[in-house]
C-alpha cells in the first residue's frame, strides 16, 4: 500500500537510528549527572554541556517526526535530565535599582601578543570598579598601572607567584594568599584573598585561577583548590559581603562549580543552559566562539545582580566577564 511505502523508510530510521539514539542519550546524560563528581573523564564532558543539550533537542525533534510515543518519551526524559545541572545552580537575585559596583574578570592568556592598549581601552569604556586578571604578564600589569585608571592594585608578588593581579578603585586593606595543603606532586596554585574598603565597610574579594583539569592530577587539584577556597569564603561570609571572580577552569554545569557555590554559600551571576562562551578555540574563532563558560563571578546572597554580560575580544583566548552589582547598604 502507498501508506506502507511512505512509512517504510521512517520505520527503518526509527528502529536503526532514532530509538537507539534516544536510549543512548538518556543513558549517557544520566551517567554524567550521577557520576561527574566521582570520575575525571565524566566530569570533562560538562565542558561541552550546551552542545550535549543541543543534541538532546535534535533527538526530541527526530523522535517527534517518527510519531512514536516510546521514542518521544525517552528523548524528553534525556533532555530533562541534561537540564538538571543548569537548574541546580544557585543564582544571584536581580536588582530593581541601578548597579553600584562593576566587576570585570579576564584571563589575559600568557602567550597573548596583542597590544595591552586594546584591553586598556576596554577598561576606559566599561569603567569597572574592580578588575580581576589571570595569567598576567608584567608588561600588561605595568601598562594598566601606568594608565592611571586604578589607584590601588595587588602586589607584584601575587602576580609573580600566581599570575593573579587585581586593580581597584576601592582601597585595599589587606591581601593574603590562602595557604592550603597540597596533595598532588606538582600542585602550587593558591587563591588570592583581598579585603577592600567599601565606604568604611569591608568587602572581601577572592581571585581564583585553579589548574585546568586536562590531566587526572590537575583535576584532583582543581577540586581541592575550590574546596579550600569555599571554606575560606564561608568564614568571611559571616563578616561581610564576598565577591569571587576569575578563570575557574570549571564549567557552570560541573558538579564542582555547584558544589563550590553551595559549600561557600554564594550565588552565581550566570545561570541557565545557554550561556555565552568565555574560553574559546582560537583556531575556530573565524567561524564562531566554540568553547566553554569557565570564567565566573559569584557573589554572596546579599549582593544583587543588575546585569551580567560577556565583553568583546581583546586578543586573548578568553572573553572578559562583566557583572554590575548592587551591594547591601548595611
Amino acid at each position: 500500500m502507498p501508506t506502507d511505502r511512505r512509512r517504510g523508510p521512517l520505520d527503518l530510521a526509527y528502529r536503526v537510528l532514532v530509538l537507539p539514539g534516544v536510549i543512548a542519550y538518556l543513558f549517557a546524560v544520566s551517567i554524567v549527572v550521577l557520576a561527574a563528581d566521582r570520575f575525571w573523564l565524566v566530569d570533562l564532558l560538562t565542558f561541552a554541556w550546551p552542545y550535549v543539550g543541543a543534541a538532546g533537542v535534535f533527538l526530541v525533534l527526530a523522535a517527534l517526526l517518527t510519531r512514536r510515543v516510546k521514542a518521544i518519551v525517552i528523548a524528553l526524559a534525556g533532555l530533562a535530565i541534561a537540564a538538571i545541572p543548569a537548574l541546580d545552580v544557585p543564582t544571584a537575585r536581580s536588582a530593581t535599582a541601578g548597579a553600584g559596583l562593576k566587576v570585570l574578570t579576564a584571563n589575559l592568556f600568557v602567550e597573548n601578543a596583542e597590544d595591552p592598549a586594546v584591553f586598556i581601552d576596554l577598561l576606559r569604556l566599561e569603567k569597572p570598579d574592580i578588575v580581576v586578571l589571570q595569567e598576567t604578564r608584567a608588561d600588561w600589569a605595568q601598562a594598566i598601572s601606568a594608565s592611571g585608571l586604578y589607584p590601588y592594585e595587588s602586589s607584584a608578588e601575587s602576580r609573580e607567584r600566581e599570575n593573579l593581579q587585581v586593580f581597584s578603585t576601592l582601597p585595599i586593606r589587606a591581601e593574603t594568599t590562602l595557604q592550603r595543603a597540597f596533595t598532588e606532586e606538582y600542585a602550587h596554585k593558591q587563591p588570592l584573598r583581598l579585603e577592600l574598603d567599601l565606604n568604611g565597610r569591608p568587602l572581601f574579594l577572592y581571585a581564583l585561577h585553579p589548574e585546568t583539569p586536562r590531566r587526572l592530577w590537575q583535576w584532583r587539584d582543581r577540586n581541592a583548590y575550590l574546596a579550600a577556597a569555599a571554606d575560606a569564603v564561608k568564614g568571611d561570609l559571616e563578616k561581610a559581603p564576598v565577591i569571587v571572580a576569575g578563570d575557574w577552569n570549571t564549567p557552570t554545569w560541573s558538579p564542582f562549580f555547584r558544589g563550590f557555590l553551595k559549600q561557600a554559600g554564594l550565588t552565581s551571576t550566570a545561570g541557565g543552559w545557554l550561556q555565552p562562551v568565555t574560553r574559546f578555540s582560537m583556531r575556530l574563532d573565524t567561524f564562531a566562539y566554540i568553547g566553554a563558560s569557565i570564567d565566573h563571578i559569584a557573589v554572596s546572597p546579599d549582593i544583587l545582580l543588575h546585569e551580567r554580560r560577556v565583553g568583546p575580544y581583546f586578543g586573548s583566548n578568553h572573553l572578559p566577564v562583566i557583572a554590575e552589582l548592587t551591594l547591601p547598604q548595611t
